[in-house]
């Protein structure tokens, strides 16, 4: 009999960073049979962090209590796990230091934020971690796009219903986040976004699956409810009002989709499911170099295109139906690849 690989998965409560953290366990699960406990966990006192940074990169022995006192909760559990999972800054302190803690395996995915990448057993990225003389780090597992906890099947069926209810009209999936990243947006972007909205739907058919997200925020959702005409929106997902996820759906169902470039997220969950993505930006766009490296590195290389919003409405919508994505490698295969190795090393007792 296999003993389940039991598993912490760590949430900051953060849709997009729980998602990304959910799809790496969904590849353990393809190798490993997994018990899982969720917790959620909350960074507090901002001041704390470089001293917690310091002592935790120093094996200092009173970094776990200061951990304690930085986090508004501490998980605990009669089993204790062999494995600790968590994407997002705010969950790295933490992650480090429970897996520390029980001595056990962590695979951490998003910004180091100074701390030491030896404290993970992997840290996922999208470009690479420099070590000491600019030398490669073997624990830095690089990662072609964001995984996504969603399969390829997932949401087909009900895309399919959504596409033969508007058999003349070409549909887009709108993908809105909002202040963050560097990225700010005023009344008058919203305005400029809904304009456009209209105008791509009077010019050529267009009709949208739109969500907006956390930090749309209820100016932005007031705003664009004023002004989009109700005829032209197929589903919507006001995520003030009711916070679901109709992402998969929407994606399966679009013929091509708009992604607000400040949710790094969204926009890798657009590509993961192999979308035709055009992302777009507010009037205030000053992401930091990292950041912006990041979204020039996926335009360049093909995976999308850019514009601002004041250009939208000028977008040849015939021409992106019928253009062919740039196909993202296997993401999901690749994780496995790079994951079965260090998941061989964790003692599960049937294994």
């Amino acid at each position: 009999m296999v003993t389940p690989l039991r598993v912490w998965l760590l949430s900051d409560g953060v849709p997009g960073h729980t998602n990304q953290a959910l799809g790496l366990l969904r590849r353990i699960a393809v190798l490993k049979t997994v018990d899982c406990q969720e917790y959620e966990v909350v960074l507090g006192f901002r001041l704390l962090r470089p001293l917690l940074r310091f002592a935790q990169n120093r094996r200092l022995a009173w970094a776990s209590r200061l951990a304690r006192w930085v986090y508004k909760a501490w998980p605990e559990s009669k089993d204790p796990p062999q494995l600790i999972v968590s994407a997002g800054g705010n969950t790295s302190f933490i992650n480090a230091q429970l897996a520390q803690q029980f001595a056990c395996a962590n695979f951490y995915m998003g910004s180091l934020r100074g701390l030491d990448p030896n404290l993970f057993t992997a840290v996922f990225t999208l470009q690479p971690l420099a070590g000491p003389r600019g030398v490669a780090l073997e624990n830095n597992i690089v990662l072609p796009i964001l995984p996504s906890n969603s399969e390829p099947e997932e949401g087909y069926a009900e895309a399919q219903v959504l596409r033969h209810r508007y058999p003349d009209h070409a549909l887009c999936a709108v993908l809105l986040g909002g202040d963050g990243s560097g990225y700010r947006y005023t009344v008058e972007d919203w305005q400029q976004l809904a304009e456009a909205m209209n105008t791509l739907s009077r010019q050529h058919r267009v009709v949208w699956l739109l969500t907006t997200s956390r930090r749309t925020g209820r100016r932005g959702e007031t705003t664009l409810q004023s002004l989009l005409q109700p005829q032209t929106l197929a589903e919507v997902v006001w995520f003030g009002e009711n916070p679901s996820n109709r992402n998969a759906v929407f994606l399966h169902a679009a013929d091509f989709v708009l992604c607000s470039e400040d949710s790094m997220s969204m926009l890798h969950e657009a590509l993961a499911a192999n979308a035709k993505v055009v992302t777009f930006s507010p009037s205030h766009a000053k992401p930091p170099a990292r950041y912006a490296d990041k979204i020039t590195r996926l335009y360049q290389d093909g995976y999308v295109q850019r514009c601002s919003i004041s250009a939208l409405s000028a977008l040849q919508v015939g021409a992106l139906r019928t253009a062919q994505p740039r196909q993202a490698s296997d993401w999901r295969l690749a994780i496995e690849r790079a994951i079965a190795p260090l998941l061989n090393k964790i003692q599960t007792g049937g294994d």
